[in-house]
């Protein structure tokens, strides 16, 4: 609406508010002197008959003492005196009148008249007591008696007749002002009309352009959910697309790396090794960006132990900062909680960050990672999180845009360090995504300080063997009611879930797929369901949808898949799961879960077992077994088992993926290609097979780099099943 026409609508309002009080307040006046008019009338009306009463007393008075005169009454009886009585009564209503300006002297002259009239009477009494009949009737008869009642008579006449007059114009004023009255309402009336159909049509105007706003809004809602759909799925898509060749150059230059090769062979293999690496956190970092300015970044939730978090960090930049020479420090001080709660993943990523920029920009000298307690109130408390170096230091200028994405100091620190400028844009990003804040102090050849403050909840600590990865075992006189169904089509994964769930006390039955699923369901009653995603029959999300939808169960379901993406969680929880764990299984993790929809059991420290110590495997060059052994505890029949699990799933899973190919069933690949990832995760084998079955996972039909993937993955397998026959022929081949 323009601002001249709202102006117009303020202006018209005034002034109608203004006529709407002249034309009631003339109203009002109108209504006051016609009610005063038809007042008078009243009072017109009331003189008449006052006045004609006075007249009717009077003549009654006069018949009175005539007919007592005439009959010779006795004139104690009191009939005079009552007669004479009315008569002055008659006058108190006339009395009013008194001071009428029109009729009040003609009632005082016919007061005395009348009073004359009354004394008058009276001599004509007292002289027919005194003198007798004739000469009371001698006075009767005397002129003066008829001149005093044609003069009350006159002057009653006189009066009624100058009231009249007086009557007649209040009628007319009265006349004069209803009609004004009238018209004004009717104005109103009519202005009222119009004011009304002016406020309906504006009204309606009003809510019709609130409803195309609405509409226009619900557009732009539905067209920001479709673009954040679409670039949620472009994210996706870029994701897989990117970091899947992205991770084949990294596995297979992993590969030649380890081969016998010449020299200069294996220093290009290395450049090309690293550049792969490079590639992959720049990719990284833009894809964190995109997923931060799409709100796509969700902030998890959950109990972390911070030393473990800073050791764990510590571990990892040990020995690129001994190869710079560097004395690298982390400090925790005491004081600092050592349970919180909170998003461990985005603080490591944040450190992660300052680490490796403090590292990258310090040649000579120390870089530093602290954490203290700034402050603690309740269950809260906020830590401050340190990163200092002594490197090259920043001026004014370049602290006043460290955080800027896609700017550097400048060109040359940019050609003689690399990177692209967006660690420190996603650091921030990150610490005000966790409701934190972060500054920067530096001067230039002094070294950099950056300070990172963020708010945690205070948590329990958890038992020392469940921090550590092993989760204690649990008293039965908790848990032993609670019955859990596992829907799993891979075997391992099968083994792996029945001996953790039997360690804790749990029991379970097991089902292949989603129809199994719900056969077992209708005849059991469940406590938990871990409900894999991927599985022939029926998958996940068609079995969660039919417990939730036609058997009405609420019993808690945890989704469990491959598929580590933010996207994928998401899914999960809309197609009514509870929860979210990805594969390869982490026992901590399920635990902890398993604990937060089971509710917590009670400890007994007298069954708390310490973690079994791993058999010595040191000469495996493939296979990673702590996962087994933290998983068995000491269970050798276990051990063994899955090993020959091992020996039987893998050539045939291979097998049907080079006959699925060969038939040209692409979804057939893809399938196997995902459940495979969690049979060789169980002997640690994903860092050598991922590369590959990543992009078996996703390949299209008549994908030509299928033959050399599918060559490479057979290569890896055959040496690990080597590794495992040895280490199984070693361990596990004199147990019955």
């Amino acid at each position: 609406m323009k601002s001249s026409f709202r102006y117009i609508l303020v202006v018209t309002f005034i002034v109608a508010v203004i006529v709407i009080v002249f034309l009631q307040f003339n109203s009002s006046r109108s209504i006051n002197q016609l009610i005063n008019g038809n007042e008078d009338l009243m009072n017109v009306l009331k003189l008449k008959m006052e006045l004609q009463q006075v007249q009717e007393n009077v003549t009654q008075l006069e018949t009175e003492t005539k007919s007592i005169v005439i009959r010779g009454h006795d004139l104690r009886d009191g009939r005079f005196e009552q007669q004479a009585k009315k008569v002055s009564q008659s006058f108190q209503t006339l009395d009013s009148f008194e001071i009428d300006p029109v009729v009040g002297a003609g009632i005082l002259r016919l007061k005395n008249q009348v009073n004359k009239k009354i004394e008058l009477n009276k001599e004509v009494l007292r002289t027919f007591a005194g003198d007798g009949k004739d000469a009371a009737e001698a006075l009767i008869n005397d002129q003066e008696e008829t001149r005093l009642s044609d003069s009350i008579n006159s002057l009653a006449q006189q009066i009624d007749r100058q009231y009249q007059v007086s009557v007649t114009q209040l009628i007319r004023s009265a006349d004069r002002n209803g009609r004004n009255a009238k018209t004004f309402g009717t104005i109103l009336a009519v202005i009222a009309a119009i004011a009304s159909l002016l406020a309906f049509g504006y009204i309606s105007y009003k809510m019709g352009e609130q409803q195309r706003l609405i509409h226009q809004l619900n557009v732009s809602e539905q067209r920001a959910r479709r673009s954040a759909e679409a670039r949620e799925n472009f994210l996706a898509n870029m994701s897989h697309e990117i970091r899947t060749p992205l991770n084949a150059i990294l596995g297979f230059t992993g590969l030649l790396q380890k081969k016998q090769t010449d020299p200069e062979t294996g220093r290009y293999t290395g450049l090309i090794h690293k550049a792969g690496e490079n590639l992959l956190q720049i990719v990284n970092n833009i894809l964190d960006i995109s997923k931060i300015e799409a709100g796509m970044m969700p902030v998890e939730t959950a109990a972390f132990n911070v030393r473990e978090t800073l050791a764990t960090i510590e571990h990892l930049y040990r020995q690129r900062s001994l190869e710079k020479g560097l004395v690298f420090t982390v400090a925790v001080a005491d004081d600092v909680p050592e349970m919180i709660e909170g998003d461990a993943v985005k603080l490591t990523q944040i450190i992660v960050n300052l680490i490796s920029n403090a590292i990258k920009f310090t040649n000579k000298g120390q870089v530093t990672a602290a954490v203290s307690l700034k402050q603690a109130a309740g269950n809260k408390a906020t830590l401050a999180f340190v990163v200092s170096d002594t490197g090259i230091g920043m001026d004014a200028a370049e602290r006043a845009a460290v955080f800027t994405r896609f700017r550097q100091g400048d060109e040359s620190i940019t050609r003689k360090y690399g990177g692209t400028g967006l660690g420190l844009t996603i650091v921030k990003d990150l610490v005000q995504l966790l409701n934190g804040g972060i500054t920067v102090r530096s001067e230039k050849g002094s070294g950099t300080v950056f300070t990172v403050e963020l708010p945690f909840l205070l948590a329990h600590a958890l038992p020392k063997d469940a921090q550590n990865g092993t989760p204690a075992k649990m008293a039965q006189t908790e848990w032993l009611c609670k019955r859990i169904l596992v829907v799993e089509d891979n075997e391992m994964n099968r083994l792996l879930l029945a001996q953790l769930l039997k360690d804790w006390r749990l029991e379970c039955d097991m089902a292949t797929h989603g129809k199994e699923a719900v056969r077992l369901l209708q005849q059991q009653r469940y406590d938990l369901v871990l409900m894999d995603i991927q599985m022939p029959e029926m998958d996940g999300y068609t079995t969660t949808a039919v417990i939730r939808n036609e058997m009405h169960l609420a019993m808690p379901v945890i989704a469990m898949t491959a598929d580590a993406l933010t996207s994928q969680k998401e899914k999960c929880l809309q197609a009514g799961m509870d929860d979210y764990i990805s594969k390869p299984l982490d026992a901590a993790a399920l635990y902890r879960m398993l604990t937060r929809w089971l509710h917590e059991p009670v400890e007994q420290p007298e069954v708390t077992a310490l973690p079994v110590a791993a058999p010595e495997s040191n000469n495996l060059r493939y296979l990673q077994l702590n996962y087994l052994f933290m998983v068995s505890r000491g269970n050798r029949e276990y051990e063994k088992e899955i090993m020959e699990q091992f020996f039987e799933m893998v050539p045939e899973e291979l097998a049907r993926i080079q006959t699925a190919w060969d038939q040209g069933n692409t979804d057939r690949v893809q399938r196997t290609a995902h459940s495979m990832k969690t049979t060789v995760a169980a002997l640690g084998l994903t860092g050598h097979t991922e590369p590959y079955l990543s992009v078996l996972e996703h390949i299209a039909p008549a994908d030509p780099s299928f033959p050399q993937v599918f060559q490479q993955l057979q290569e890896v397998c055959r040496y690990a099943l080597e590794e495992a026959t040895a280490y199984y022929a070693a361990h596990y081949s004199n147990q019955g």
